[in-house]
């Protein structure tokens, strides 16, 4: 099988691109030293980053389970030491602006909720299972807008051009490092139940084999204090392989929760 590319998109920020780099080389090296062959030199960054062939990527438990149900293998599930992670599985923090007086998430009802996809679960099908309780006779937020990514519905918030939205708990904890600026003004109303965290993923025509090669170069990787220095740059400090249906949990949510916001 011809790979065309390895991605990590979801926590690529701007301030993070030289750390990312180089977690990709020392992963690159493994990767090598484990015998795989056409290893990637550099990340692929653009769009339509999913309609490649991955060599290894990282997707997000949402459209692993919806938009491309059958078209990954789960490699492993990043573990992740932040106040919003614990093992494998994450949080997402409901963020509101700073003035706002609300202590629960009740108290947001009528408000305006911007969120960065509906295929995302840390930003909409997670909130969605949030207000199912309060919606049996109306509809929860007067007005849902889509802002394209984190970093912008918290823009949306700051500006107050939205009142709530549902963050990744690990883009939350890059910003606080990298680019705390981007949370000036917002502040955390509750936190989300947790779910496995967005997997380091594959294709599905990988053969076992490689599977298997892929799981232990990374478990090597973290072996090397120099690899595991940059990884904890990004908050990452292992890998964990889950059950093969860790993640039907999230479908599990979504069918027990309202249909739209």
């Amino acid at each position: 099988m011809a790979f065309q590319c390895a991605t990590l998109p979801l926590y690529d920020l701007a301030e993070t691109r030289i750390q990312t780099d180089a977690l990709w080389t020392g992963l690159a090296k493994s990767f090598r030293k484990k015998g795989i062959k056409n290893v990637p030199d550099t990340l692929f960054r653009g769009e339509k980053t999913y309609q490649k062939k991955l060599f290894f990527g990282q997707i997000c438990g949402y459209p692993l389970t919806h938009e491309y149900a059958g078209r990954f293998k789960v490699i492993a599930t990043p573990l992740y030491r932040t106040p919003y992670f614990t093992g494998p599985e994450y949080l997402s923090v409901i963020t509101v602006h700073q003035q706002c007086k609300w202590q629960k998430l009740e108290d947001a009802r009528g408000s305006r909720v911007v969120i960065n996809s509906r295929s995302s679960h840390s930003g909409y099908n997670i909130l969605r299972l949030m207000v199912t309780p309060f919606t049996k006779e109306t509809t929860f937020f007067s007005k849902v807008s889509v802002s394209g990514a984190h970093l912008q519905s918290l823009s949306r918030i700051r500006q107050k051009q939205a009142d709530l939205a549902s963050i990744d708990g690990l883009t939350w904890s890059m910003l606080e490092m990298y680019a705390p600026e981007a949370l000036k003004g917002c502040r955390i109303l509750t936190l989300t139940p947790p779910a496995p965290a967005p997997a380091f993923v594959t294709e599905k025509e990988t053969s076992q084999e490689m599977l298997e090669l892929f799981r232990n170069a990374l478990k090597n990787a973290f072996d090397e204090p120099k690899f595991n220095l940059v990884a904890k740059n990004l908050f990452l400090e292992n890998t964990q392989i889950l059950p093969e249906n860790a993640y039907d949990c999230i479908t599990e949510m979504e069918r027990i929760s309202i249909e739209d916001l």
